[in-house]
């Protein structure tokens, strides 16, 4: 459900980019709009950073636990826990779409060191203060704000399964035409036991794409095949 929540955002995006070209140059254009596109995506990061906790597969902890506890989580609680185990401050996403290229974005790099990211402020002054902060909905934070809610879904363990049954992440060689045909289940070996990637001793490439975002995933070296 997280996925198509984040296409059904993203073809909102698509819509904009009619009247604002997702260019560097207008990276301080702000809107209504994009304000609200922002306050709807940076409320859908919050939901799934919170349905992540629930995670069978993540590392047991005292920090985990006290997570899955609390019942008024913030994103402080959230980086805490999720940054060790995702390492979310080094991922990075690629944003494109028809004839413009946005280049690269780290949503979450702030996490370290304990900083919130400036999209994610920007989100909460909104919500707090729409009319009084619209000009923070800015094409900038928009954008690292849906290159983070698309960074979740990668990685995060229950939406990477239904990625990898649907084809959305693929491997191969990127950039050519040579695809894995593996079974999902062998597909899914390779990427279970690392939160972060692949595993190190695997030759081939791994990625995830929709129609704006792309992101290769990171070779993992506390883990093997």
């Amino acid at each position: 459900m997280a996925w198509h929540t984040f296409r059904n955002l993203e073809k909102d995006f698509i819509e904009l980019t009619r009247y604002v070209a997702l260019d560097r140059k207008n990276s301080g254009v702000w809107s209504e709009r994009i304000a609200q596109l922002l306050l709807v995506t940076g409320s859908t990061v919050d939901s799934v950073f919170s349905e992540m906790r629930h995670c069978a597969l993540l590392p047991r902890s005292k920090a985990l636990a006290d997570l899955q506890d609390n019942s008024l989580p913030n994103i402080g609680n959230y980086r805490d826990v999720y940054e060790p185990v995702y390492q979310l401050s080094g991922v990075e996403v690629y944003a494109r779409y028809g004839l413009t290229d946005y280049g690269a974005v780290r949503p979450f790099h702030p996490f370290v060191p304990q900083n919130n990211p400036q999209w994610w402020n920007a989100y909460n002054d909104i919500k707090h203060g729409f009319f009084q902060d619209m000009t923070k909905g800015t094409l900038d934070n928009l954008v690292h704000a849906l290159g983070a809610l698309f960074t979740l879904n990668v990685l995060h363990k229950d939406s990477q399964r239904y990625l990898l049954k649907t084809d959305i992440i693929q491997e191969g060689d990127f950039g050519g035409d040579l695809r894995l045909r593996e079974h999902f289940v062998t597909r899914w070996d390779y990427f279970k036991n690392s939160f972060i990637g692949q595993p190190s001793n695997i030759s081939w490439d791994a990625w995830a794409s929709s129609e704006i975002f792309l992101h290769r995933f990171r070779k993992d070296p506390s883990t093997r095949a």
